[in-house]
């Protein structure tokens, strides 16, 4: 029984972990609102806010994700 709460847990943290951000809420914001690589990372492939990688390179807001 702890053996499936378990894996049941597991298995929900990436619908948790997806809800911490916003796709409406990310539109209006750019590198310098980002405060972490993961947020970033967020908005320019789950939303498609393209002005996160100015570059084209796949690494958003390198400001943020180079450090």
């Amino acid at each position: 029984m702890k053996k499936l709460l378990f894996i049941m847990l597991f298995s929900a943290m990436p619908l948790l972990a997806a809800e911490k951000y916003s796709c409406d809420e990310g539109r209006g914001k750019y590198c310098k609102h980002m405060s972490s690589c993961a947020e970033a990372k967020y908005y320019l492939n789950k939303c498609g806010i393209g002005r996160l990688d100015r570059d084209n390179d796949g690494i958003p807001c390198e400001n943020v994700c180079r450090k």
